[in-house]
């Protein structure tokens, strides 16, 4: 009789476990709630009168150098969907008037085997990935040699950001003072000193965006001092994830978002990507949220302005497209 009711409670017992378990799956398919009352005050002047200077000629021209797929749910918090998304590794090059630079840095010839000696389950799941063309061949495919870069942005440290630099060894890299502080104590030692070595070689500088309100972001540093480069702080995937606003007089204004957003649904929704993802390669979830909601609400305020971030694919390709055919009319 003892063992019969102590089966029973057992069995119950697993029922609960399993009816909790199948509650937090489906919880973390659940979009995150955010208090859309926490929207950033609007512009207060400076960004208009930035936008009003004689803007410079800026070509852009994001250069893809590989790229994996995810089901849609996985990068999608929300999302039933199991379609395949394409998650790109890309660089940006901006050719200015005042330097030649790259906003992050794609991929080099030999990531593999700066790889090979991660472990497995690495490799396997944020290290997979298909190369398509390394950095130096796509620098190549624009007529450029890597001493012909003046210097390279770097939206935040994460190895996949700092994966190209092995192709441009020498290039000086610039990175947010709060980022590379940050990074110090984080990511660096990660991985085996992976982003250490990754950027061996190559001078590294910092930069402090001390600069006015920019569109609703509280800081920002204009890199030319004419408006056209401005950086601005999207922390939270980590501490100094920085975007960049491209203004020009040659096409249109452009903001690249670092990994503050992964694909475009995450600021439009807005949403995360799904938990599994999310939780393991954000630093701070409740600043990553805040920044989330900037970007909605810039991106319903600014629909004339393509948000592309870092791996987002679907609108890289997009805004190359309408890249490729101003050039072709001109």
């Amino acid at each position: 009789m003892q063992s019969k009711r102590v089966n029973k409670w057992l069995a119950w017992g697993a029922v609960s476990l399993t009816a909790l378990g199948v509650g937090a799956a489906i919880k973390s398919l659940m979009p995150p709630r955010f208090n859309m009352q926490l929207l950033p005050a609007g512009e207060n002047g400076t960004e208009k009168q930035q936008r009003d200077q004689q803007l410079p000629d800026v070509d852009v021209h994001i250069l893809r150098c590989g790229s994996v797929f995810w089901p849609e749910l996985v990068m999608v918090r929300g999302s039933l969907s199991l379609k395949p998304r394409k998650i790109a590794h890309s660089s940006v090059l901006i050719r200015h008037p005042q330097g030649t630079f790259l906003y992050d840095t794609g991929l080099s010839g030999d990531i593999y085997q700066h790889l090979k000696d991660q472990p497995l389950p690495f490799r396997q799941t944020l290290a997979r990935f298909k190369v398509e063309q390394t950095l130096r061949g796509a620098l190549h495919e624009q007529g450029l040699k890597p001493e012909d870069l003046d210097f390279v942005l770097l939206s935040h440290l994460h190895w996949d950001h700092v994966s190209g630099v092995p192709d441009i060894v020498g290039v000086p890299l610039r990175v947010n003072r709060v980022e590379f502080d940050a990074a110090k104590q984080g990511v660096i030692p990660l991985h085996k000193g992976l982003v250490w070595r990754l950027m061996e070689g190559s001078p590294l500088t910092c930069f402090d965006l001390e600069g006015p309100s920019y569109e609703g972001f509280r800081s920002s540093l204009d890199v030319f001092g004419d408006g056209s480069i401005v950086l601005v702080p999207l922390p939270g995937h980590t501490p100094g994830n920085t975007g960049m606003f491209i203004n020009r007089a040659n096409g249109a204004r452009l903001f690249f978002l670092g990994d503050a957003a992964h694909v475009a649904e995450n600021y439009l929704y807005p949403t995360t990507p799904h938990p599994l993802f999310w939780n393991g390669v954000t630093s701070d979830k409740a600043t990553a949220l805040q920044t989330l909601l900037e970007l909605h609400h810039f991106a319903r305020s600014h629909p004339e302005v393509p948000l592309i971030a870092m791996h987002d694919a679907r609108m890289q390709e997009a805004s190359m497209q309408v890249e490729n055919e101003r050039l072709a009319r001109i």
